[in-house]
């Protein structure tokens, strides 16, 4: 018993030792990732300093919001009328009251009426004597425009007119005439603005009117379709900030009270009708040079070198030799390129010595340049440099989306003949073929058939006249054979196409590379 009583006091010591090493780590431990060392690492936000982002949020607000207005106008909108089951006698008083553009159509079954429509949108005071900018899509075929002012206490809504729009960059001026000076914002620089900084956006949502939202800005660059198929808006700031319908037209604001976006369109997915957290803004680096043409001219005037483009893929970096450009796809006639050396099939990488990545950069720079300006290209063919100059025309009023022309859009007529390694099937092209493509001076082949599973599934389409291949002319079915045969000797795992195809009555020239396993 003695024996085992000395062991258990030794075993004792044994253990007490171990709890005073375990507890003087411990200690270390708490010393080491005390609260005040992580406090070194990351200092939280103190109250200050979130009084001090309180007091420059509404400072910013106090001083924006009076510049910011609301504009209303009518919009006639076509509508044919329904057939209605005739209505009892007892009740036509009650459904009396519903007639009109918000409920029963008037007129008889079938016929075709146009309907005033409201329409709600925002703007901001550009100058003090009464120019307001706001979207394009807020003014386009209104009429009886009002403003209401939120500089004074002021019920009064005052008549506009409408002064010039841009459909290319979907800004437009209004102009009212008051009794005194109003107060104004003034444009930002959108090139600095920088991908997290908080931004407001401020206008009459769903018709309330003055609401500021806040966020930050989540994209820059981004890229929207724009008003008409010729139309592209660029270089899109992507706002978190709450924008919803009404708020088009309305300012984007910095933290310093300066306009660095005009807010434009929202992305909601579904049946979503609101917010969801995307929201677009035209960048104020290009609302810059489109204001004042649009108070002084009432248009904006723009360069135009009557070509189509096309973006470059890895195949056609490839196979034309270059790393960047804007692909020529066609040139059409009578415009300013058909008079230079320009040719389809070559790739401008650069105007005047400043560089084209991609065919938004050339869109930009040329539409940037007056009309009648001589420019320089610089253009790849047949993978060498050469320098082309163009003298530049003024943009049709198509292309600058003042204008929509109807258009019937044609089926592809249908044949059929030997199906090739590309998963397609073509035929001779005929004099029908030439007069709906518009495309008599060309010959080639007629895309009749492509396999759903094929390498040219979604490349071409039923009715595409194929021109080229690999920049070899097609006449007939024996150069269309013998060029594929050659495309396949060859070590590309893929083939280059000119094609002419027409989308909506329009003729597109494009050029399509197709990628095969021979």
């Amino acid at each position: 018993m003695a024996k085992k009583t000395m062991f258990s006091h030794r075993h004792s010591h044994i253990i007490i030792i171990l709890l005073s090493v375990l507890v003087g780590l411990g200690i270390a431990a708490m010393v080491m990732y005390s609260p005040a060392t992580h406090e070194q690492l990351t200092p939280p936000a103190t109250a200050q300093g979130i009084a001090n982002l309180e007091d420059a949020f509404v400072e910013v607000v106090a001083r924006v919001r009076p510049a910011v207005v609301n504009i209303t106008a009518e919009r006639l909108q076509k509508r044919t009328m329904l057939m209605v089951p005739e209505i009892p006698p007892q009740l036509r008083e009650f459904f009396e009251q519903f007639r009109g553009p918000f409920g029963m159509p008037e007129g008889e079954p079938g016929e075709e009426e146009a309907i005033p429509t409201p329409v709600a949108g925002s703007g901001w005071i550009y100058r003090e004597d009464g120019y307001i900018v706001t979207n394009t899509h807020v003014v386009k075929d209104g009429t009886n425009f009002e403003v209401q002012l939120f500089d004074k206490d002021d019920d009064r809504k005052y008549d506009a007119k409408l002064i010039g729009k841009d459909p290319k960059t979907d800004l437009a001026i209004l102009k009212i005439d008051v009794d005194r000076k109003l107060p104004t914002l003034s444009l930002g620089n959108s090139t600095d603005a920088r991908v997290g900084q908080w931004v407001m956006a401020i206008g009459s949502p769903f018709h309330l009117d003055q609401t500021v939202t806040a966020g930050i800005i989540s994209a820059k660059g981004r890229s929207l379709r724009g008003l008409s198929k010729y139309i592209r808006l660029g270089d899109i700031i992507q706002t978190d900030a709450a924008i919803n319908r009404g708020n088009s037209g309305g300012p984007l604001v910095n933290l310093r009270g300066e306009v660095i976006g005009i807010n434009v369109a929202i992305a909601s997915p579904g049946m979503i009708v609101g917010n969801v957290g995307i929201g677009f803004a035209i960048p104020s680096d290009t609302a810059q040079g489109i204001i004042p043409q649009l108070i002084e001219h009432k248009v904006v005037k723009r360069g135009w070198l009557g070509i189509g483009i096309e973006e470059l893929t890895a195949n056609t970096r490839d196979f034309y030799g270059v790393d960047h450009g804007a692909l020529v796809t066609n040139i059409q006639e009578n415009s300013p390129a058909a008079d230079s050396e320009l040719q389809v099939e070559d790739v401008i990488i650069a105007v005047d010595s400043e560089l084209v990545e991609d065919t938004w950069d050339l869109q930009q720079i040329i539409g940037s340049t007056p009309p009648d300006a001589t420019i320089e290209l610089t253009v790849v063919r047949n993978k060498k440099e050469r320098t082309v100059k163009v003298t530049l025309g003024e943009m049709p009023a198509k292309y600058a989306g003042l204008e929509q022309p109807e258009e019937a859009k044609e089926e592809h007529p249908a044949d059929a003949s030997g199906r090739t390694a590309l998963g397609v099937t073509v035929r001779p092209l005929t004099n029908e073929d030439r007069t709906r493509l518009d495309v008599r001076p060309f010959r080639g082949v007629i895309v009749t058939d492509v396999a759903a599973q094929g390498p040219a599934r979604g490349k071409l389409t039923k009715g595409d006249l194929i021109i080229t291949v690999n920049q070899v002319l097609i006449e007939d079915l024996a150069d269309w054979d013998t060029a594929l045969q050659t495309a396949r000797k060859s070590d590309k795992s893929y083939v280059v196409l000119r094609v002419v195809r027409k989308v909506d009555g329009e003729i597109l020239h494009t050029i399509v590379d197709i990628s095969v396993k021979w």
